[in-house]
């Protein structure tokens, strides 16, 4: 697993562990100028296919928003997948 992930490259599987104060080799941490950082939540929902600050809700911290990122599934490939399958299954009656 390359450290920094990389911007230019795609994103590796969202864990539910992104968020929290506790080091993980796991967590997407990038170089942004001279210093390493965490993603925000507004990263992971876009990485995850959904509109800026979705989880954003009363009382929800920045660590379950990243939590909740990393239990979703990819939005758009679960689109394209069942538009392909809609398709295939038309096609074949």
């Amino acid at each position: 697993m390359a450290y920094p992930d990389s911007k230019d490259k795609p994103a590796r599987t969202i864990i539910t562990a992104e968020g929290g104060r506790t080091p993980s080799r796991f967590k997407h941490i990038i170089k942004d100028g001279r210093r390493h950082r965490r993603l925000t939540p507004i990263e992971l929902e876009r990485l995850n296919g959904f509109p800026d600050n979705h989880t954003k809700l009363d009382g929800v911290s920045d660590v379950r928003r990243a939590f909740f990122m990393g239990n979703a599934l990819v939005v758009g490939l679960i689109t394209d997948v069942a538009e392909i399958l809609a398709r295939e299954i038309k096609r074949s009656r």
